[in-house]
């Protein structure tokens, strides 16, 4: 199968982060996002990051792979810094497919 094909076949959404808190019984720095994914509903998922630098990603749009009642932030693990979030680089609708 090719490499699109596959792309395809995921579910790959935009969502809008609504809230940040921290996520209890982690064992790094972690917190746990509520996503806005449209007329899809909402998700909660957990992402690797310090609290202190989460806070900032209230009502930002992130790009993200669905799964049934699971959300999955799609991010870069550069070797010089931590995460890198994949974003729309303008506002589009939330639920918006990623193609």
């Amino acid at each position: 199968m090719e490499p699109a094909q596959r792309i395809q076949e995921l579910d790959l959404v935009v969502a809008r982060v609504t809230a940040v808190a921290a996520h209890p019984g982690a064992r790094g720095p972690s917190v746990q996002l509520t996503l806005d994914l449209g007329g899809r509903g909402s998700r909660e998922t957990a992402l690797p990051v310090a609290l202190e630098e989460a806070g900032e990603l209230v009502d930002t749009q992130v790009v993200c792979a669905v799964g049934g009642e699971d959300a999955v932030v799609l991010a870069v693990h550069p070797h010089d810094v931590g995460l890198v979030l994949l974003r729309p680089d303008r506002e589009v609708e939330n639920g918006s497919p990623v193609a």
